[in-house]
């Protein structure tokens, strides 16, 4: 038997959800950046005006930021602390839009199909460099 979640129940799993799916999964994964001035990471010398290529995804996958990065944790401290839509003046002005978007679709989608299992063995993990995403997800209930 499924059991019935109300809405207030269910809001903060959602959120949690959404925002641990995103760091798992952004919807970019690397943006490319120009070194504003020179600077040396790593051992690298960056020369202003240099193309940097930034890996959001594997920034919110270092294990010295999230413990067990390659887990979904839905109870994860700092879970929130993801890239997915950058951070500083390239931040994504949509973030607060999205994340409520999906958030409230989640929600709904639980709570009239509380049954609804992804389909392991039919659906497609996520794919592509840049724009990630499966090419099929399988959804019963």
């Amino acid at each position: 038997m499924v059991r019935q979640r109300s809405s207030d129940q269910l809001a903060p799993i959602c959120r949690r959800l959404v925002s641990e799916s995103l760091r798992l999964e952004p919807a970019a994964s690397v943006v490319d950046r120009y070194a504003t001035v020179s600077t040396e990471l790593g051992g690298i010398d960056i020369e202003a005006g240099d193309l940097v290529v930034v890996s959001l995804a594997g920034a919110n996958r270092d294990p010295s930021v999230f413990r067990d990065p390659d887990a979904m944790v839905l109870d994860r401290d700092g879970s929130r602390r993801h890239l997915a839509f950058a951070r500083g003046p390239h931040t994504c002005l949509g973030i607060h839009l999205a994340t409520l978007q999906t958030t409230l679709a989640l929600q709904r989608f639980l709570e009239r199909l509380p049954a609804a299992r992804l389909d392991r063995s039919e659906s497609t993990d996520p794919a592509g460099l840049i724009f990630r995403k499966p090419d099929r997800l399988l959804v019963r209930w």
